[in-house]
């Protein structure tokens, strides 16, 4: 393993005393209470006590905080080399919580400091990062910048994309005020002079060099073909290298068995008698009661409707009462009148009518969200704008798009039209192709561009190993070692992913959606008793065959796939199908 390279954070935020609502001191840190680890009646015990600089669970935390921010501002100078925080900032303590009995001992961990005390602490690595980056990088120190649940717990709703470059002038007189934000950071938290130090070898050997943030990708090259690559020639003999992710969320995105839906997308939710659609808001983690170990999301859902009768949003335990949108295909409308009457759209219909009767008997709530969803799926937003080269290439990039009721990210693997039906396309980069001699975004051109792949499969002989497919993206590897395992095991046979063209070039409508782990949504797709039959017979498919594509619920027969509607803002998506 390569050696850890130590990160010096030059400024802190952390309070060993806050001062109380009485104007009186009180250490910022659990109470004498807590800390007190005698045994009740029972024999149960329940305290907190402080971790000491190198106890594991603190490594752990210094280790995982240090990998993060390396990520997002810069590390490039030492390629290959692990990272970890020197010590954890200023007057912030990590503090144990052990909760004991005759049986069981369950243990979480909590870090005090925050300026607002004792009540405001972090559960997590990944809770504290957004603070931690703020202290990195903001050059103003000015806490309205942070954007962590403590600081900003009212910014956690979803639509609005961090940018962290400044959008084209053109966009950015086209889009309407913003009423939600995604996730952190926020686009004023990000400085020019990272607030860290990482020493070239080791503290003790060398000088400090300031990090910085690794230079923008390169703008595709106006020499590359308007349309699909796969007209080209051969493809070159190695893979396009993947981008470190750009920002938190697509980091997160990026990781092996954490979230399966995201901000911002179009998901089926379970109502207890039937399901719905809604839109995802906010998601977190949470310890499973039953293994403290693993971690269980948890999210929050608004469901779409009609204007007229607007829902509350709803809390889904886990990710077992949640589809993605392309899992299922969207029923017929229960009015009559508006099944029967082809051409109606969410804003042509005549909502007062139908709630009135006028369009026959039905579910006015549930036809909302049938033509919400269609409208939604018709859509695409780009966000999060990295390069404007309008002038030499006539192109923009991005670091996502919302296509249709899914969440994109360059560097991650997508499910294509075109091919086998099996083919996939890790995106290395989104581009806006304008008109020449033009700047409006309605008749811009949008492009994925990144390599394609087919998925092969060989018999096992005797010593074979599976190829290296190290270029991939984390999710995509740890999926094909999951399936691996199993048809190795019992059919003796083993599957990869094989380049077949490297930098192709298709248009949205050769895409069909996002890509998902096969063990990770097939349990969720089949049942879980029904994976179980297919694991011990060794066959374990391709969670795309049991997906639908974006489009093809507004597919008119005999006619191709459409573009879609282009949308600056995500929230305008949704229209009024979901309260302002």
């Amino acid at each position: 393993m390569a050696p850890y390279r130590p990160i010096y954070l030059t400024r802190s935020d952390g309070k060993l005393e806050i001062l109380s609502k009485s104007r009186k001191k009180e250490s910022n840190a659990p109470t004498a209470d807590q800390l007190d680890s005698r045994p009740d009646a029972k024999g149960n015990t329940d305290y907190f006590k402080e971790l000491e600089l190198g106890d594991a669970k603190e490594v752990d935390w210094r280790r995982k905080l240090g990998g993060m921010l390396i990520r997002e501002i810069g590390g490039q100078e030492h390629p290959g080399s692990n990272y970890i925080l020197a010590a954890l900032p200023e007057n912030y303590r990590l503090y144990e919580r052990v909760k004991s009995g005759p049986v069981s001992e369950v243990t979480d961990a909590y870090l005090y400091g925050h300026p607002q005390g004792r009540k405001k602490r972090y559960r997590s690595p990944g809770d504290f990062f957004p603070h931690l980056l703020w202290l990195a990088t903001d050059d103003n120190g000015d806490p309205d910048n942070c954007s962590c649940k403590l600081c900003a717990p009212d910014d956690l709703q979803v639509f609005k994309e961090p940018d962290r470059t400044k959008p084209p002038e053109p966009v950015q007189k086209e889009q309407p005020p913003i009423k939600k934000e995604a996730i952190p950071p926020k686009p004023s938290a990000i400085g020019t002079r990272p607030m860290v130090i990482v020493p070239s070898r080791s503290h003790s050997e060398d000088k400090g060099i300031s990090v910085t943030k690794p230079p923008a990708s390169k703008p595709p090259s106006a020499t590359l073909p308007p349309t699909v690559a796969r007209q080209a020639g051969p493809p070159p003999a190695t893979p396009t290298l993947l981008a470190p992710a750009k920002c938190f969320e697509q980091d997160q995105d990026s990781q092996w068995n954490k979230y399966l839906f995201r901000p911002g997308e179009l998901a089926w939710f379970n109502r207890g008698n039937a399901w719905g659609l809604s839109v995802i808001l906010k998601r977190t983690l949470e310890r499973e009661l039953q293994d403290p170990s693993k971690d269980r999301a948890k999210y929050l859902v608004q469901p779409l409707s009609n204007p007229l009768q607007q829902k509350s949003t709803k809390i889904i335990e886990s990710e077992d009462g949640l589809r993605p949108w392309l899992a299922w295909s969207p029923p017929l409308p229960t009015h009559s009148g508006l099944a029967n009457t082809p051409g109606l759209t969410y804003s042509t219909i005549d909502w007062k009518g139908v709630t009135s009767g006028h369009y026959g008997q039905g579910d006015a709530e549930v036809d909302g969200s049938i033509f919400a969803a269609k409208a939604v799926d018709d859509s695409l937003t780009l966000f999060h704008p990295l390069t404007n080269n309008t002038v030499t290439t006539g192109e923009r990039t991005y670091n996502g798009i919302y296509l249709g009721g899914e969440k994109i990210w360059t560097g991650e693997p997508i499910r294509l039209r075109v091919g086998s039906g099996q083919d996939i396309m890790v995106v290395h980069s989104i581009v806006e192709r304008l008109k020449p001699g033009s700047t409006s975004i309605s008749s811009a051109t949008v492009l994925l561009v990144g390599d394609i792949y087919k998925f092969s499969t060989l018999s096992l002989q005797p010593g074979d190993q599976p190829p290296d497919n190290r270029h991939l993206p984390l999710r995509l590897r740890q999926d094909m070692e999951c399936r691996n395992r199993v048809t190795i095991r019992i059919k003796r046979t083993m599957s990869f992913w094989k380049l077949a063209q490297a930098q192709a070039r298709l248009p949205v409508t050769d895409i069909k959606g996002r890509w998902y782990e096969s063990s990770a949504l097939l349990p969720i797709l089949k049942g879980a008793d029904a994976f179980s039959q297919d694991l011990t017979r060794g066959e374990i498919g391709d969670a795309g065959q049991w997906m639908n594509a974006r489009g093809d619920c507004n597919i008119v027969s005999g006619v191709p796939p459409k573009a879609g509607t282009r949308v600056v803002d995500r929230l305008d998506a949704f229209g009024k199908s979901i309260p302002p």
